[in-house]
């Protein structure tokens, strides 16, 4: 399952559960006597439902009727014959009598469905003379009895240890590449930009060289801050909302765990391995943070953005960048100069393009050639602007 996918499904549950939530809510608020809250919570509930519609659909979880019928013939006969059936058995060993209760009103719920829905099939077929697949409910007795086979334990390896955790430093490694990128590709292109453009306005090899270098130093700095500040308020989001995550496993644990086992459930474990994978993991409260993490908000508590080291990366990228078209002008600021600096920033966009294709295992000569082809661009527009408009 793609990360969309896994995120179309957490918001539609998440849809159909607030709807069910505000229903109740509604329901609480007219017993009590205030109907105004009521209608809030009603309206709420139908906004909500609205939303996990939209969802499901595009799931594409919304089929024929024929295949419809068949899903949900299929779900009513699991849940009344596996799933509510073990949950009142847990529920009288915990000593949850309501729990218990609860269940068997569903149960009963639930096998009236069946019934109604097997039924619609059956006149559905002979209306339609479609033919359903045979569904056979599954029995108790056949039904996987994940808690009862112990685990096969599978032996640490040292080497495999050693290589998730030099995986995890080279990923965080190839984050700060965007920074590298950004930063080299923009100081060239602001040098080969700025310098060309006087040089072509003035012949004084001063007033190129302290333009240019005014334009480097000001946008490394610039490029700096903007990094450490964008780098610095991606951590705070990521941080709140581990934070958050973390509040809610503390003070919200069977709510937490219920998601965690249908996390598990959409990637195609059955409930029991779902509830066993789940236990396992909430048995250790950091690991149980980092799953919900990784799961549900797709945030790595392992590479976090580090603002001062992203600034740094940035700003050294964006200074080394921007020198190298600057050095032609050293020696003067006539037509040679104006084309060696232009030939030095394409090459250098090239490098730094192949350099990054390698890394991310792209054609170099292709990566290179996109690179230079934006950058080289804008420094040829600049030119040719310097040219038409001299001072």
């Amino acid at each position: 399952m793609d990360r969309t996918q896994r995120n179309l499904w957490i918001a539609f549950l998440g849809e159909a559960k607030a709807n069910r939530m505000y229903l109740a809510y509604a329901l609480k608020a007219l017993e009590e006597g205030h109907p105004e809250v009521a209608a809030a919570f009603m309206e709420a509930a139908g906004a909500e439902t609205i939303h996990a519609l939209s969802h499901l659909r595009a799931l594409g979880e919304i089929g024929s009727t024929l295949e419809n019928l068949v899903a949900v013939t299929e779900g009513e006969a699991y849940e009344m014959e596996i799933m509510y059936p073990k949950f009142i058995s847990e529920a009288e060993a915990d000593g949850r009598p309501d729990a218990a209760a609860s269940f068997r009103l569903a149960l009963e719920g639930e096998r009236e469905h069946l019934r109604r829905f097997q039924v619609a099939l059956r006149l559905l077929e002979e209306k339609t003379g479609q033919k359903a697949p045979r569904i056979s409910p599954p029995s108790p007795h056949t039904a996987p009895a994940a808690e009862t086979v112990p685990p096969k334990v599978i032996p640490h390896s040292e080497g495999a240890i050693k290589e998730v955790h030099s995986e995890k430093s080279r990923i965080a490694a190839l984050t700060r590449l965007r920074e590298v990128v950004f930063g080299a590709q923009d100081g060239l292109v602001t040098a080969a930009t700025v310098a060309p453009a006087v040089a072509a306005a003035t012949e004084s090899q001063a007033t190129v060289l302290l333009a240019g270098l005014a334009a480097i130093l000001g946008g490394t700095l610039s490029m700096s801050a903007g990094s450490f500040l964008g780098s610095r308020a991606e951590r705070q989001v990521q941080e709140s909302e581990l934070a958050r995550e973390a509040w809610e496993i503390e003070h919200k644990p069977e709510e937490e765990m219920a998601e965690l086992v249908e996390i598990y459930r959409l990637e195609g474990f059955s409930l029991d391995e779902a509830r066993q994978m789940a236990e396992r993991v909430a048995a250790d409260k950091a690991l149980w943070l980092k799953t919900m993490a990784e799961k549900e908000l797709g945030i790595s508590p392992e590479v976090m953005p580090e603002p001062t080291k992203d600034a740094l990366v940035m700003g050294i990228s964006y200074l080394l960048g921007g020198i190298m078209p600057l050095i032609a002008f050293f020696f003067g600021a006539e037509g040679p100069s104006i084309v060696a600096s232009i030939l030095t920033a394409a090459a250098v966009l090239f490098l730094v393009g192949a350099v990054k294709g390698r890394l991310v295992r792209r054609n170099p000569i292709i990566a290179g050639a996109e690179v230079m082809a934006i950058g080289g661009g804008v420094a040829t527009i600049a030119y040719s602007l310097g040219r038409i408009a001299p001072v």
